[in-house]
């Protein structure tokens, strides 16, 4: 071939070379099929301004190509990957908040769930325990054996021992009347109620009802007193939906009537008790009976505990006022069946409070006030028998240190709560000495039973 020829041939192959159309960068083919995949997706649909962004670069490195910028498609394409790579990342971000708070929600729902089983596995275990408790005391149960004729200095005790045991029911079943139906309806008849003039520990023939409480006539939730009404285990003259007022809510039918078999156990018992004393017959005590009393009074009051005692605490209110007065230092505060109990001597002066009681009262107020799941029972226990005549007296002091309780003397108590709080009344006379009646101390059997009726199970 002539080099003519081959020059032409060369010259040709170049001019051919020149009207080649310019290659498309690999970048774009990258970016499309970063496009086509399941992450692009995900990213349109949770990361939706990201994905607008990368698709925007996209169209304008195309655009780029078309103007024959090849080295403009390249920058931009690369740009176009990078974009799609970060709304890629920013949807993985969007699944995982998504995730978390599903698992949130399941975990909150989990923790309801497994509270409320908790819950139910609490309540259900004091069922089991409060039934294991019945069955062992049923189990364990002795049968009450007659106490049968005796020679009479063992009656005479027995005597005594039956007026203190009614003497007990009467406050057991007093303080139950405070924790389930502190108010009555104007006109309803007392459940305990004697003649008028009996008075506890009296035992002139006649007009003697031994083992008598009575609360000295506060009217229904007020803590001022009023007359006195004898026998009766709550305020007098209570009107209709005073604050309080238990006895017609639903669930509580059941303790009311459990509450009035056992006054009525105490009713007959005084009658019996009056017979012996009255009668100048050799009639056996009825000491048997007297412990019936007793213990049916208990039973109300533990009743009526357990079924405002939540399953889901522990019960503690009692031990808690129990620490708090013994801190004080000033109290010597005991606990018995009917809560937590404090006892003053030398509050009167006469009939009337001294300023010393006075303030040894508005201390105990402020105590109540901050306490107010606490009814309050006064219990007023005399040194000798009183006479009918002098029960307005004494019934006059109980209803001082009732009114000294009231609410209006607990200024400053911390947390008071603005509900009527029952305050009852109750003369006992002579029937619960704690010395030698006849001994040179038997003043000590003089004083006032501040007694906090625990709401709750011990």
């Amino acid at each position: 071939m002539s080099a003519r020829r081959l020059a032409s041939v060369a010259a040709l192959g170049a001019l051919l070379a020149a009207c080649a159309p310019i290659p498309r960068p690999a970048v774009l083919d990258e970016l499309d099929h970063v496009r086509a995949g399941a992450a692009a997706a995900e990213s349109k649909r949770l990361a939706p301004g990201a994905f607008a962004r990368a698709e925007k670069l996209r169209g304008e490195a195309l655009a780029a190509l078309e103007r024959e910028d090849q080295a403009g498609a390249q920058i931009l394409g690369e740009q176009a990957v990078a974009a799609h790579a970060h709304a890629h990342a920013l949807s993985r971000v969007a699944r995982a908040e998504a995730a978390e708070t599903e698992a949130k929600a399941q975990s909150s729902t989990g923790e309801a769930s497994l509270a409320g089983l908790e819950a139910e596995q609490a309540r259900v275990a004091a069922e089991l325990d409060a039934l294991d408790m019945r069955i062992k005391v049923a189990r364990d149960a002795q049968p009450v054996v007659p106490s049968g004729k005796a020679d009479p200095d063992r009656e005479k005790a027995r005597l005594a021992a039956a007026r203190s045991l009614a003497l007990q029911a009467r406050l057991l079943c007093g303080a139950a009347r405070l924790l389930i139906a502190p108010t009555r309806p104007a006109g309803a008849p007392a459940d305990d109620a004697v003649p008028a003039g009996a008075l506890a520990g009296n035992t002139q023939a006649g007009s003697a009802q031994p083992g008598n409480t009575q609360p000295a006539g506060a009217q229904a939730g007020n803590t001022q007193a009023g007359s006195a009404q004898p026998g009766n285990t709550q305020p007098a003259g209570a009107q209709p939906g005073n604050a309080r007022s238990t006895s017609a809510q639903p669930g509580n039918a059941a303790l009311v009537a459990q509450l009035d078999e056992a006054t009525a156990a105490i009713g007959k018992l005084d009658v019996d008790l009056a017979e012996t004393v009255g009668s100048g017959r050799a009639i056996p005590a009825p000491i048997d009976q007297a412990s019936r009393a007793r213990a049916g009074c208990l039973a109300a009051l533990t009743a009526a505990r357990r079924a405002a005692t939540p399953v889901t605490r522990a019960p503690g209110v009692g031990d808690a006022l129990l620490a708090e007065l013994s801190a004080a230092g000033t109290w010597s505060p005991i606990r018995d069946d009917r809560g937590i109990v404090v006892t003053l001597r030398g509050l009167f002066a006469g009939n009337a409070l001294t300023k010393a009681g006075e303030a040894r009262l508005r201390e105990l107020a402020r105590v109540a006030a901050a306490h107010p799941s606490f009814p309050v029972a006064v219990v007023v226990h005399t040194d000798r028998d009183v006479s009918a005549r002098e029960e307005p007296a004494w019934a006059a002091r109980a209803d001082a240190v009732v009114r000294a309780l009231s609410p209006a003397h607990a200024e400053g108590a911390a947390g008071a709560s603005p509900a009527v709080q029952p305050i009852a009344p109750f003369l006992a006379g002579a029937a619960a000495p704690v010395v030698d009646p006849g001994g040179s101390e038997r003043a000590r059997n003089a004083r006032v039973e501040i007694v906090f009726v625990t709401p709750e199970t011990l």
